[in-house]
């Protein structure tokens, strides 16, 4: 869903001021002794508490504009009686038990149940190591040999002699050149293998963490340890490290070369070094990417790109050159000289460099990608160490030793076919000096709280796995049997969120409630304003003299570079020429020399064009508009010479429902939510506590 919580509550303070004597005289509810009291209720259902009122309140006015006002009060009552009436309405359609509805809750819930799961202690530490690892750049090299997690210990072996092998031989010669070689002939990450390895330069959160640890852990020149990941076993080189050079904002022009390029590359290189000559003389960077830029992400936008980095580009040497060619511009408007890549010719001109953002800037976007990188298998383990701790965690160390012999001799386990039912039905352990005789499939192997955790439900994880088990049963069981455990505490920790957390409880009610009136508003006035058509016709003709047209003209503009262009472009219209045959003609020698826009346009149309000089002649003298398909050369405008061509004048007008369809469906949803919103009191009572609302006023101290 596009639309934030924030947005959504916010959203009511553009309802007009709700009429509280509209409503039945308030029965007595409780007084306003504490933040539990009720400070009103809808048809004696929902029933809004002091504290949810006041938590609202001071949490959507904005305390630093002024101070706060008993109307301030009044008027959010009213708002939030309204938001609470349309919840209500939306719980009454059944709008919470819809499937789609509770897809989405369930996704917020666990994007918001991320910043409460896990030790904030452990993540703040981890935050700020990404941040210090931030402050630099490590260039590295890598040889990648792939090994799965789960590979059979004889293969294990196999891989880690050879990385041996490969480690001894760069202890020997450490050098870029011979790690290079080594890449070549044994590494397996197909990105960088002809590269020699090499990745370029990275920074914190961008690979995976034991990689990153390798890096910033190895000095310049060195060789790291053999280390592992999901991937397999590396040996990284660190070539390099340089303060980061944060973020550089550029302008781009683009001349495409290669397949589906208009040009051939020396046709691209003889544009882009005319661009080039032009914006040295003097002209635009900004009009001349609008003009001819190929990069159509950053084209109408005067060649602006977002703000960049050499390390988002880890792997792609290429483009970490491309980069570093805008960090190595000095001054705010210098210009590069045009360079190639495999996407065609390139020229950037600098906007700004950024260094890294403060600690305080960078922490909650921090906090977001520690708690989705590796670094959150730490936080993780912490979380489970304090549910062991503060949840009565209990375990049978004797059931899971005797379960484990088991299954060591259960060979459709190796195999990938285990079968629960395979296991014996009773089982004598021996736990604190004393024999058990136990039901198996009944026994617990641990216990949260009053929860238990039963050998039949461990036996029906390994069941799932249908995957051959290539190293030794005992580690593989154990194994899976921690990830269990560790599993169940999280999920533990999760389910009982909303009484460990009333800060949690608080912001997921509000993600809840904020779901559901966009749901029904979706229903009642976005969708109904785009479906009923004739509605909207009737709305759209009872104010039909509020969408009007300016006076417009239709015309075709040809911005050529010299007269003698001017002159021949407007015998060529004469003729009847195409427009884009004369733009073949006259472009020939250099693609700058002319370009053309036509359409509609009225005076306020003159960002369209790269010069606005020639909308606003036209418009100013009434000539112009006295007859139709007349040419004129209106001569020198700015630097280009200018021929016209006006079709027709279209003078101010009513303008048609298809031409102004978005304004008006915009402004009958209003009317469509007046409409709902009176529906809605008139169907439900709303009974408010003045002496709650006179104690919130007094606590607040406002008149």
């Amino acid at each position: 869903m596009k639309h934030t919580v924030v947005a959504i509550l916010s959203s009511v303070f553009t309802l007009t001021a709700w009429s509280q004597s509209s409503q039945p005289n308030p029965i007595p509810l409780p007084t306003a002794g504490d933040a539990n009291s009720i400070i009103f209720s809808v048809d004696g259902r929902q029933e809004v508490t002091l504290d949810e009122f006041e938590r609202q309140f001071l949490k959507n006015l904005n305390l630093k504009e002024k101070s706060i006002t008993a109307e301030d009060v009044d008027t959010y009552l009213n708002l939030y009686i309204r938001f609470k009436l349309k919840i209500q309405d939306a719980l009454d359609a059944g709008k919470d038990s819809a499937e789609a509805y509770k897809r989405e809750l369930a996704m917020y819930r666990e994007q918001l149940a991320r910043n409460y799961l896990y030790d904030r202690s452990v993540t703040d530490k981890l935050i700020k190591e990404a941040y210090d690892r931030l402050q630099e750049e490590v260039n590295v090299s890598h040889i990648l040999i792939r090994c799965d997690r789960n590979a059979e210990p004889g293969k294990v072996n196999s891989i880690l002699k050879r990385m041996t092998e490969i480690k001894k031989a760069l202890e020997r010669d450490p050098s870029e050149k011979n790690f290079a070689d080594l890449a070549l002939s044994d590494s397996e990450d197909p990105g960088s293998k002809s590269a020699g390895g090499a990745l370029g330069y990275l920074t914190a959160l961008q690979v995976v963490y034991e990689f990153e640890n390798a890096a910033y852990e190895t000095q310049v020149g060195g060789i790291s340890d053999v280390f592992r990941t999901d991937f397999g076993f590396h040996i990284l080189r660190v070539n390099d490290k340089r303060p980061n050079l944060g973020e550089v904002k550029a302008r781009h022009i683009l001349i495409r070369t290669g397949n589906n390029a208009a040009q051939s590359s020396e046709e691209a290189e003889k544009m882009i070094r005319e661009i080039y000559t032009k914006v040295n003389s003097g002209e635009s960077f900004e009009e001349m990417a609008k003009k001819h830029s190929e990069d159509f992400s950053s084209k109408y936008s005067g060649g602006n790109m977002n703000a960049l980095s050499v390390t988002q580009y880890v792997g792609d040497i290429e483009r970490q050159k491309w980069a570093e060619k805008a960090f190595a511009l000095k001054q705010s408007g210098d210009v590069t000289e045009p360079f190639q890549t495999n996407y065609g010719w390139h020229l950037l001109q600098l906007v700004e460099k950024k260094p890294l953002k403060s600690f305080d800037e960078m922490k909650v976007t921090l906090r977001n990608k520690v708690q989705q990188n590796q670094r959150s298998q730490i936080g993780i383990d912490s979380l489970v160490s304090r549910v062991k701790r503060e949840d009565r965690f209990v375990e049978s160390a004797a059931l899971l030793d005797a379960l484990v012999k088991i299954l060591e001799r259960d060979s459709s386990l190796i195999k990938g076919k285990f079968d629960p039912l395979g296991l014996p039905e009773e089982l004598t352990i021996s736990e604190n000096g004393k024999k058990k005789s136990l039901q198996l499939f009944d026994a617990a192997l641990f216990q949260i709280a009053n929860q238990a955790f039963t050998v039949e439900q461990f036996a029906g994880r390994l069941a799932a796995q249908k995957r051959k088990i290539e190293g030794p049963v005992d580690v593989y069981v154990k194994e899976a049997y921690l990830a269990w455990v560790k599993e169940a505490c999280v999920s533990y920790q999760n389910e009982h969120l909303e009484e460990k957390s009333p800060e949690f409880r608080h912001i997921y009610k509000e993600y809840r409630e904020g779901i559901l009136m966009f749901n029904r508003m979706q229903e009642m006035v976005w969708d109904k304003a785009n479906k009923d058509s004739a509605g909207l016709a009737a709305y759209f003709n009872e104010h039909v003299g509020e969408y009007r047209w300016d006076d417009r003209y239709h015309a075709a503009f040809l911005f050529c570079s010299d007269k003698k262009m001017m002159d021949q472009a407007a015998k060529q219209l004469k003729k009847g020429w195409a427009l884009d045959s004369i733009r073949k003609v006259h472009t020939s020698k250099s693609q700058l020399d002319f370009s053309y826009r036509f359409g509609k346009y009225q005076l306020s149309d003159t960002f369209l064009f790269p010069q606005h000089d020639p909308l606003k002649m036209v418009f100013a003298d009434s000539k112009f508009r006295k007859k139709k398909n007349k040419i004129y050369k209106l001569g020198a405008v700015g630097a280009d010479y200018v021929v016209v061509q006006i079709y027709d004048f279209l003078p101010s007008g009513p303008k048609s429902l298809e031409e102004t369809r978005g304004p008006v469906a915009s402004k009958y949803q209003e009317v469509l939510e007046q409409r709902w919103i009176a529906d809605l009191e008139s169907r439900y009572s709303v009974n408010v506590n003045t002496d709650a609302v006179k104690a919130f006023k007094a606590k607040l101290n406002v008149k």
